[in-house]
């Protein structure tokens, strides 16, 4: 019914041009059925536009690029590497020069759990229907293979957090709770993805916990790029498994999981992430001793990637809210859970940045259920994570 998706496609447009500034476009992707990255959305896929009882309203998973996505205004720092324009920026010669990433070792493992988040989402974001109880039940067989996502996620540590006097793994569940920023897999994200699939496959709140389960592997995606390109000080090919969890092992014009989300909302954002990611990989090419010595310019790749990382996060929490009004009433619920959750994983770095706007965040998103208006979270989120 291409009448109610033109119909769509203006009432985002209208939404999103009220919250827009006149310097960025504040133009949606996605409306004529096919997403920014391509996503054909009449194939069942992430990218949806359906009718129901209401008339034409968007799924809970459809992603709109929000306004301000691609900001001219946002340039490079001088101090950043930039692969693209290597001759002007501060960075020696490396081996990121060319602009692609070169893998440490020709495999790289956590490849198969990006394809393994990828085959979850086509479990459990199914368009206009619910997934139903065995959806669920086959989505964790996929997260539990062996040396798939469970295994990491139950051990996954957020370097973001000083180390603990010991590592998570040999704490009591006491000790756990007690360092649950640090122990972020073992406290925050597998008791919310074991919950979502064990009540997903009773049958209860199919949308809801499709969003917890989708909202928490992305969670982990983002910690777990973070993770590896800190650890590679001390085993080189973690810079691979970064690179992975990121990309799924792709191009940067192509992108699997995290990527492929960003990418959606925003390309510059997307590419800013992956001149971070070039840049770990240029710091560790330019340090090959194991340990790294330059954990200067080590600091220095990790900041330019999680800024951009953190304001593709903060767009992919904008892209939901900016078209809550739009998204279907029995799907709403569970468009809200991911803006919770994603949110909350914002919160460390927006009250490093500004603590008034921090708590403006995480008060709005505390709400049980949307906003009526969520022009003040959307300002809150440009205004912590402006430039990737």
């Amino acid at each position: 019914m291409p009448h109610k998706k033109t119909l769509i496609a203006v009432l985002v447009s209208l939404v999103l041009a009220a919250s827009g500034c006149a310097e960025d476009d504040p133009k949606p992707s996605g409306l004529d059925g096919r997403s920014e990255a391509g996503t054909d959305a009449s194939d069942g896929g992430v990218a949806d536009i359906f009718v129901d009882g209401q008339g034409g309203c968007l799924s809970w998973h459809k992603l709109v690029a929000p306004a301000n996505n691609n900001k001219p205004s946002c340039v490079a720092e001088a101090d950043e590497y930039q692969p693209a324009n290597t001759a002007n920026d501060t960075w020696p010669a490396c081996i990121s020069d060319d602009n692609t990433y070169h893998r440490v070792l020709p495999d790289i493992s956590s490849i198969a759990r990006v394809a393994g988040f990828e085959g979850i989402v086509a479990k459990l974001l199914v368009g206009a229907k619910n997934p139903t109880a065995q959806d669920f039940v086959d989505a964790r067989v996929i997260y539990s293979e062996p040396e798939g996502l469970d295994s990491r996620v139950s051990r996954r540590e957020d370097e973001h957090v000083p180390a603990a006097a010991k590592v998570c793994a040999d704490m009591t569940q006491s000790e756990i709770d007690a360092n649950a920023e640090r122990c972020v897999g073992q406290a925050q994200i597998q008791p919310l993805l074991n919950k979502a699939f064990a009540d997903g496959a009773n049958g209860l709140e199919p949308l809801d916990n499709a969003a917890r389960i989708e909202a928490g592997l992305l969670w982990f995606l983002y910690v777990s790029t973070y993770k590896e390109a800190f650890t590679c000080t001390n085993v080189t090919k973690d810079c691979d498994s970064s690179y992975a969890y990121y990309t799924g092992g792709e191009a940067r014009a192509g992108g699997k999981g995290l990527a492929r989300y960003v990418r959606e909302v925003s390309t510059q954002a997307h590419d800013r992430v992956f001149d971070g990611i070039l840049a770990v990989r240029c710091w560790r090419d330019l340090d090959p001793d194991v340990p790294a010595k330059d954990t200067a310019r080590r600091d220095q790749a990790l900041a330019q990637m999680d800024k951009a990382l953190l304001r593709g996060i903060a767009l992919l929490v904008k892209a939901r809210v900016s078209v809550l009004p739009l998204i279907c009433e029995a799907h709403r619920p569970a468009a809200w859970i991911t803006v919770q959750i994603l949110g909350r994983v914002l919160d460390r770095a927006a009250r490093a940045r500004n603590t008034t706007l921090a708590d403006l965040l995480k008060n709005a998103i505390a709400s049980p259920t949307p906003p009526s208006s969520t022009v003040q979270i959307q300002a809150a989120l440009d205004g912590l994570f402006p430039c990737p």
